[in-house]
């Protein structure tokens, strides 16, 4: 003891165990790193740059649109009503005033609606109205997702619009965006073909027929009281199905991630 507390030195710091050594060694410098893990890349939609390369789709119907399937629904449900409640709706029928007086004359100037059709037990205008009933349905369910979930886009014009320089307000567009857009255009876009489709048939079928059901007419009924009420229904479709089908070509586009110029109608989105 007194020999330990005359040592002229300090004992020398303990040396680590060879057990401590061991778990404090230092890895070689030469042995291969761990392996890198990266992430993937989180899969978002694609955005429109500044320059207009990628974007994000929407749907941006034009109020001109929309202002025709306003007007046209009514009248198409009101047509549907005529053909589906016959005999009734027709003159002398119970249901016939005040709602359905117009067709009277109509009757006059296509057979298909009046009692000629009716009595050979023609099928082709109950067949039309059936038609007709699916098409209602389907521009409505359209026009109910686009004000549910769709916005006034403010100063973007509508696809397929005039300039709002020319029409002002009728060239707007209300803009809707994400799988409702999609679901939207599709029913649009198939019930306009769908539209077209029987309205070309009735003009065809009195092509073929030698105009059994309207070549009574003089020239001005036809043209007034025929072909331009029912032009409506080829022209206003056709653009429909060509506006619609441009929006689905653009979609397609942006989501195959193709680069190129996108049209001005895509909207700008910040996810």
């Amino acid at each position: 003891m007194v020999s330990t507390r005359n040592h002229p030195s300090n004992f020398p710091p303990p040396s680590d165990s060879p057990t401590k050594s061991l778990g404090r060694s230092t890895p070689d410098v030469d042995s291969p790193s761990p392996a890198t893990t990266t992430k993937p890349r989180p899969r978002g939609r694609p955005k429109l740059s500044s320059s207009g390369t990628l974007g994000v789709w929407t749907h941006t119907p034009s109020n001109l649109t929309l202002i025709w399937l306003a007007i046209s629904l009514p009248l198409v449900a009101w047509d549907t009503g005529y053909v589906l409640l016959r005999p009734y709706s027709m003159p002398g029928g119970s249901l016939h005033w005040p709602i359905w007086v117009p067709y009277e004359l109509y009757g006059r100037v296509d057979y298909i609606y009046g009692f000629k059709a009716m009595e050979a037990k023609n099928g082709f205008t109950a067949a039309q109205g059936m038609m007709n009933l699916i098409e209602t349905v389907g521009y409505m369910a359209y026009l109910w997702i686009v004000w549910s979930y769709g916005s006034q886009a403010g100063n973007t014009e509508g696809t397929g619009a005039p300039s709002r320089k020319l029409v002002g307000w009728i060239g707007a567009a209300r803009s809707i965006g994400g799988s409702e857009a999609g679901v939207a255009v599709l029913i649009a876009f198939t019930t306009a073909i769908m539209t077209l489709s029987k309205t070309v048939l009735y003009w065809l079928n009195e092509y073929y027929s030698g105009f059994d059901n309207i070549g009574h007419n003089d020239a001005l009924s036809l043209i007034f009281l025929w072909i331009i009420p029912n032009g409506a229904w080829i022209v206003f479709p056709i653009y429909m199905i060509y506006v619609f089908g441009q929006e689905m070509l653009e979609g397609l586009a942006i989501a195959s991630g193709e680069s190129g110029t996108v049209r001005k109608t895509l909207a700008i989105k910040n996810e």
